[in-house]
């Protein structure tokens, strides 16, 4: 059973070390083609600036993951904890 319990451990830190990388990568390329959407928009048409609608899409979809990986993944685990000390307690009293 202490097998099978520190596998899923692993399985679990191994799932979380992928979205962690995921979101950084996410980040580093929204912060790369920022610059490059500034960039062709003074060099195309500087009257217009259309770069703030991609960078305001960047902006939430970063802060929106963020979010769910660092504050919603939390109230997601311990939600399931609860649950199954509940389900531990009323096992317990039958």
């Amino acid at each position: 059973m202490k097998i099978n319990l520190e596998n899923l451990k692993y399985k679990h830190a191994k799932s979380r070390m992928k979205e962690i990388k995921a979101f950084y990568i996410m980040l580093t390329g929204c912060i790369l083609l920022t610059p490059y959407l500034i960039f062709i928009n003074m060099k195309v048409n500087p009257e217009f600036q259309w770069f703030w609608f991609p960078i305001f899409g960047f902006a939430v979809s970063v802060f929106g993951y963020a979010f769910y990986l660092f504050i919603g993944k939390n109230w997601e685990e311990k939600k399931i904890k609860d649950l199954l000390e509940k389900e531990k307690i009323n096992s317990k009293s039958l």
